[in-house]
């Protein structure tokens, strides 16, 4: 193992347990946060990049900020969802219930978004480090291949990354 899987398995574990923190009904939003974010990423943020130079590493933040954004705003919806049937998670087993499957959906979402973010780092990579990790990596071809499931989500352009694989 590189480097890299050590990171990319570091942040899944992160994600999972701010998922157990959170709870069912605010990780379910998480991902389709992410769903949102990655349409929303992928159409807009070639125009905003090109507006502070077009560079491969412009980009790739561009895209990571209008994706992290769109997120967090989705996110925000279903976490006053979340408050409105906290009610119901009063009950202890009903609370471990919402817990453990905030945990399931929170490594699910961790999966997901760096998933979307080495197939993008497929398209516009900024560094010889990362692209050498990248392509020792363990982990990065296993999140490549659940990757391809966001493919028809991505402008023409990035779905033409797949010869990578």
């Amino acid at each position: 193992m590189v480097i890299l899987d050590y990171i990319l398995l570091a942040i899944i574990i992160l994600m999972g347990v701010l998922g157990l923190r959170r709870g069912l009904i605010q990780s379910v939003g998480s991902i389709v946060g992410i769903i949102i974010g990655t349409l929303v990423a992928s159409r807009f943020y070639m125009v905003i990049a090109n507006l502070f130079g077009g560079s491969n590493l412009t980009s790739l933040l561009t895209f990571i900020v209008i994706l992290s954004v769109t997120v967090k705003l989705v996110g925000i919806i279903f976490w006053l969802l979340g408050k409105i049937f906290k009610i119901i998670t009063i009950l202890p087993i009903i609370s471990h219930f919402d817990r453990f499957l905030g945990l399931i959906l929170g490594l699910v979402e961790g999966l997901l978004v760096l998933a979307v973010i080495l197939n993008f780092l497929l398209k516009y990579p900024f560094n010889y480090w990362v692209v050498t990790q990248m392509g020792a990596s363990i982990v990065a071809k296993v999140l490549l291949k659940i990757g391809f499931v966001f493919i028809p989500l991505f402008p023409e352009a990035l779905r033409k990354i797949k010869s990578f694989m």
